[in-house]
């Protein structure tokens, strides 16, 4: 059943890539009967011919939907001669903790306090702080059985801070665990992996006082500008790898395909300031949800 949603969210696209490969076909077809005839090849029978075609033009339906849905993995939407954007779905811990021979830096949305305390029952507390669900739990989990500290990951976050001579905009004294200390949306911390990669923790969202998320809409477009600010400030020509954002834990409210038409277009909004490439990230398991051809 999943298929079917699947296709449904890229029926649009097939549609063009089967003309597409309908027009490719009929190309080649004429090229192939300047040289050779139906009688050549043994086909003489209009009924024949006829179902040739709509047989290949079939098979063409058929590759477009695998190639579209199945097979294509990224889509660059944009370029310029520093760097582009390029779409593509993948899973961005599991990539991210992998390493590689190039130096990525892998956008982590997380709490204006930077929080690392994650939740895993919720019946041992009265107001769950990071659920253990959400990339910015899944991230600090991944963290831990990497061999790393909650110590060295909150000690990494302040020095960063402090580098930047970013200064707290409030106090949460209600606040009963976790940090009360909150910076401005869009401020980033980064933080090294054991490999090449460094991750940019990314200031998305406040909580009230019930410790739930929450960003909207406009904010979000105000921090992605944010991070795209810091991006061509330190980004240093890496590789800037950022998930959806605004979907789930966030409560932005946004589907996915609003998320990344979001993202995609308010980086190409600044495209002056992208001086490397740009990867937005589709989980893979979420083909049944969005597109990468926008």
């Amino acid at each position: 059943m999943k298929i079917l949603y699947v296709i449904n969210q890229n029926v649009l696209y097939v549609g063009k890539c089967w003309i597409k490969c309908i027009g490719g076909f009929a190309t080649i077809l004429s090229i192939f009967f300047l040289f050779i005839t139906w009688d050549d090849i043994g086909i003489t029978s209009l009924n024949n011919k006829i179902a040739l075609v709509i047989a290949i033009i079939i098979i063409l339906l058929f590759w477009s939907m695998l190639w579209i849905c199945f097979i294509k993995r990224k889509k660059v939407i944009w370029q310029s001669a520093s760097g582009k954007i390029i779409v593509r779905y993948a899973d961005l811990l599991e990539e991210s903790f992998k390493g590689g021979k190039t130096e990525r830096l892998y956008v982590i949305p997380v709490n204006s306090a930077f929080d690392t305390i994650v939740d895993e029952d919720i019946s041992l507390c009265d107001k769950p702080l990071i659920s253990p669900y959400s990339l910015h739990g899944r991230w600090i989990k991944k963290m831990l059985e990497a061999g790393k500290k909650i110590e060295e990951i909150d000690e990494e976050i302040k020095t960063c801070l402090q580098r930047q001579k970013k200064i707290p905009c409030g106090f949460l004294e209600d606040k009963e665990k976790g940090k009360k200390e909150i910076y401005d949306l869009g401020t980033v911390a980064m933080v090294k992996g054991y490999n090449k990669n460094i991750f940019l923790l990314l200031a998305l969202t406040n909580l009230d006082e019930n410790n739930i998320a929450h960003v909207s809409v406009e904010k979000m477009e105000e921090v992605i500008r944010e991070l795209i600010y810091f991006y061509d400030q330190h980004g240093q020509g890496h590789e800037l790898v950022i998930p959806l954002m605004g979907t789930n834990f966030s409560r932005a409210g946004l589907t996915h395909n609003d998320s990344l038409r979001i993202i995609a277009s308010m980086f190409q909004l600044y495209g002056d300031r992208i001086h490397g490439n740009v990867s937005i990230i589709i989980y893979k398991g979420d083909k049944d949800k969005v597109t990468i051809d926008i």
